[in-house]
């Protein structure tokens, strides 16, 4: 703050007499801080108008799902299609219906624990053998499997 004061200093200031020097020094004090009080309280107003503006929006949104969905149980209640955005089939070109259902197939693995482009489903069985008897299994616990058996000792049949 010191600086800025300085900064404010007229060119005949050093002329001036101690006491006036120390008012305009105060009173550039004084100034100063009242421009960063304003400048804070201003970015301070921003953010909570950012914040409030795009809960509006969101609310603003909503509002206008809800309304699409109240359209739509209107027009399902009397009988009219409610499907949006339904695609455009030409029945023309498929094929005849033979009664068989053949789903698409998803573009990830079934199990998010087992990377496919790996190709660990019978190597790992191969594997396991030769690692010297860690059981990691699908899901890869073999360190704690290894860790449980050297605090308690080999698994126990079940008691209950």
């Amino acid at each position: 703050m010191e600086q800025v004061v300085e900064r404010r200093w007229p060119p005949t200031f050093a002329d001036w007499s101690d006491s006036n020097q120390m008012l305009f020094d105060h009173q550039t004090y004084m100034g100063a801080s009242m421009e960063r009080a304003l400048k804070q309280n201003y970015d301070r107003q921003e953010q909570w108008n950012c914040a409030h503006m795009y809960a509006h929006q969101e609310e603003m949104n909503n509002h206008y799902l809800d309304d699409r969905q109240g359209c739509m149980l209107d027009a399902w209640h009397s009988g009219q299609p409610v499907v949006s955005d339904p695609p455009i089939v030409d029945y023309s070109t498929l094929p005849p219906y033979d009664g068989s259902v053949t789903y698409p197939v998803p573009p990830l693995h079934h199990s998010q624990w087992v990377d496919p482009h790996t190709g660990m489903g019978n190597q790992q069985a191969g594997q396991e053998g030769n690692q010297g008897g860690s059981s990691s299994g699908s899901f890869g616990f073999g360190e704690l499997a290894d860790v449980m058996t050297s605090i308690f000792g080999p698994r126990q049949p079940r008691y209950y």
